[in-house]
Formats: structure tokens, sequence, C-alpha cells
């Protein structure tokens, strides 16, 4: 049996293998090198962002209004406004973006959080009502895909800096050249923008 480190590029490279096994397997592999930063990142993929979100979270979709006679309708923003929501960060768990992207139909809908309902309710000139922020699904593919692609690029970089494992354990070496290498220490480092909290979840 190989090294973890290689059952994991492996494994990130089967599409038959799912995202959240994927995502489980790295978390065991960052906790026994005690990789906290890329642990927690791993962490709240499993289970949601609370605070800063991943830039690449940010989808673009489009914001509709609810009619109670015509339904979902499009709405008309001021540029400024119309800009800013074009794009909304997710936070929602992966499990959960695998159930949504498993179910639906090409488009899916999220709802806004209250925040964001009164802030569009002032910025346009209709009756306060509720709001969704809907997305082609290949948008929620393409962040499990990065996710996928991330988790990879990570253990290449574990294996180029002489981390494989010898199949579910490290060496007193290897653990040490992990937390000591700035590039694998600090590697979620970019994965990160400046982006508001915004709770969505499944309309």
């Amino acid at each position: 049996m190989g090294g973890i480190v290689i059952e994991l590029q492996r494994e990130a490279l089967d599409e038959k293998i799912s995202i959240e096994s994927l995502i489980r397997k790295a978390y065991l592999v960052a906790k026994k090198l005690k990789l906290k930063e890329f642990e927690e990142w791993l962490n709240q993929e499993q289970n949601g962002y609370k605070k800063e979100i991943p830039e690449y979270r940010n989808i673009t979709g489009e914001i509709k209004a609810w009619n109670p006679y015509h339904g979902w309708i499009p709405m008309i923003l001021p540029a400024k406004v119309a800009d800013i929501a074009s794009r909304m960060p997710i936070p929602n768990s992966i499990s959960s973006l695998l159930d949504v992207y498993n179910s639906s139909e090409d488009r899916v809908a999220f709802s806004v959080n209250g925040a964001m309902t009164e802030f569009f309710n002032n910025s346009i000139d209709f009756m306060p009502t509720k709001y969704a922020f809907f997305v082609s699904k290949s948008e929620l593919y393409r962040i499990m895909s990065t996710v996928r692609n991330k988790i990879l690029d990570w253990a290449l970089l574990l294996e180029e800096n002489g981390i494989v494992g010898n199949e579910m354990t490290f060496t007193d070496v290897e653990k040490r050249i992990a937390i000591d290498t700035p590039i694998i220490n600090n590697y979620i480092n970019n994965f990160y923008s400046k982006v508001s909290d915004v709770d969505m979840k499944q309309g």
C-alpha cells in the first residue's frame, strides 16, 4: 500500500471519488501533519463558512424579486447596485452544495438574508418583498472542482517536498518539513479576498 499523499493525488484525479470523501482524506493528512490553517480550511468546506469566504466561492448570478402576481421577476437596479448584486459569496458546506447540484435543474435559487433584503428594499422603488439569487448550477460545480484541484495541487506540493507518508503515518522529519516550509504551511493565504458576510441558503 502506498503513502496516503499518493493516494490523495490518485483520488483527486478520480471523478468517481466524491468531493466529500476527498476532503475527509485531505483533512486527515493535514491533521497528522499539524497544518492548522489547511485543516481549518477543509473543516470550513465540510461545515460551512462563518466569517471570511474564499474568493472562488464568489458566484455570478441574477437577483430576482418576488411578485405575488407574476412570481420571480428580474430587477431593474441602479448601475452601482446591479454590479454588487451580480456576485455573491456562498458560505454553505460542500455537501449542501453537492445536494443542490444533484437535485436541481439547470438553475439554482438561493434565498437572500434579512440584511440584503432590507438593502434591496431600500434601493428600488417597489413594494417590500423577498428576493432570491439565481445562478447556473455550473457555478456550484466550479466551486467543487476548484476545491478538488486545490487539494490535488497541495498533495503534489507535499510530494515535491518529500512528504508522502507510509500508509497512514508520517515520520517526524516529514512533519517538520511540513511545518517549516512556508509554501506548505501558508498554502491557503491566496484563497481569500475581502468579502461581506452574506448568509445564503437554498431557496
